[in-house]
């Protein structure tokens, strides 16, 4: 039986400190979240993440100090194969893209993020999409920052 890998998230050296202390659990989490979401008693047996997502990181300087960048919104783009489980359907092999985005990363803003679980789409395809994607979730009154 395979097993979870995340190396190919974890292994760029890019900053993932909005997802939290381990990115890869809140990607693991964000997943079956998606996919529990469609099914109820959806069980993932494991995932695996097939190559280096695409990342969007967006910013503003500090008011006060403008050698600091604060970061406003992120977002990932991450290819994935797993299993799934369900009690209707049996086990299924999935092929992806999970992203995610996230908007109002510097306090004292509301944080909002949104994930999107994208099957039998490329790469290339759900990277074309994660810049509107990450302005998509500012909400109806536009106050988010860009």
């Amino acid at each position: 039986m395979p097993q979870d890998d995340f190396s190919k998230l974890t292994d760029p050296d890019h900053w993932l400190g909005w997802l939290g202390d381990d990115p890869a659990t809140a990607v693991r989490k964000g997943i079956e979240e998606s996919l529990r979401a469609q099914v109820a008693d959806a069980v993932v047996e494991w995932v695996k993440i097939l190559e280096a997502p695409r990342f969007l990181t967006g910013g503003r300087r500090h008011s006060e100090d403008e050698q600091v960048m604060l970061v406003t919104r992120a977002a990932l783009a991450a290819p994935f194969a797993l299993s799934v489980r369900t009690t209707q359907h049996g086990r299924s092999i999935l092929l992806g893209v999970f992203s995610w985005a996230a908007v109002n990363l510097s306090p004292p803003e509301v944080r909002k993020d949104r994930h999107w679980f994208d099957l039998g789409v490329g790469l290339d395809w759900a990277g074309e999409r994660l810049q509107g994607r990450i302005y998509e979730i500012d909400g109806e009154d536009g106050t988010a920052e860009r």
